[in-house]
């Protein structure tokens, strides 16, 4: 019995040497396929990011900064006196 465990040992062994080279070029390929794409997207992720932080900017400045009046005439409730800006009673 431990023969024929030994055999078998030895026989997976020898077929992990026969095919060592051809399993580390695969891991290579893949390793390089990975990093090619990590690349490839980080570089979409960041003119995305870019793209969005210039139409931020451009719809920021074409805003006009809300006035007073504007506020009052938005129906928004006006804040009561007795009321801190937190909502609380004093």
């Amino acid at each position: 019995m431990a023969d024929l465990k030994n055999s078998r040992a030895q026989s997976r062994l020898e077929k992990a040497a026969r095919e060592g080279g051809n399993a580390w070029v695969s891991y290579e390929a893949e390793a390089k396929a990975v990093r090619e794409k990590t690349a490839r997207l980080r570089a979409l992720r960041m003119a995305k990011e870019a793209a969005d932080k210039s139409a931020a900017g451009e719809s920021a400045a074409a805003r006009k900064p809300a006035t007073k009046r504007a506020l009052k005439s938005s129906g928004a409730p006006p804040m009561s006196a007795d009321r801190s800006k937190d909502g609380r009673r004093d």
